[in-house]
């Protein structure tokens, strides 16, 4: 046991073991198609001229014609991209619960995207803002 620290505070762990070896490997992870094909349509609305898959990961790389990259880039999962996301592309979102709970886009264009939700907001604004997006590089 280490001397300086009270054995009461370890919760009778035996610092000398190390249990890392033995956690399980992380599981590949898999974009579904159709999610896929959100994150390219909504990479093309961005600029971006390639959309590279990361094996084994659950979010893209986006490559631009001036050579930049944004790397693990997922706006359904992560929420600082959805946010990016709907700022560059000047979106307007709007959170509704009468007539039931539903997140609304409304792109440069004038069309409104509308996601419904039950409990969480967040992961239907975020698909809210990439269906968006989505639509916009499908006119690029």
């Amino acid at each position: 046991m280490n001397d300086t620290v009270p054995s009461a505070c370890l919760g009778g762990i035996d610092q000398e073991e190390d249990d890392l070896d033995e956690l399980p490997a992380r599981q590949p992870q898999v974009i579904p198609a159709a999610d896929r094909e959100l994150l390219e349509l909504a990479g093309r609305a961005l600029g971006a001229v390639r959309v590279e898959d990361v094996e084994g990961e659950h979010w893209v790389n986006l490559r631009f014609a001036n050579g930049t990259v944004a790397h693990g880039w997922n706006p359904l999962l992560f929420y600082g991209d959805t946010f990016e996301l709907a700022a560059a592309l000047e979106l307007d979102i709007m959170h509704r619960v009468v007539g039931g709970r539903r997140v609304e886009v409304l792109g440069a264009g004038g069309r409104l995207t509308v996601e419904r939700y039950e409990h969480d907001r967040l992961p239907a604004a975020a698909r809210a803002v990439t269906r968006a997006a989505a639509e916009i590089g499908n006119q690029k």
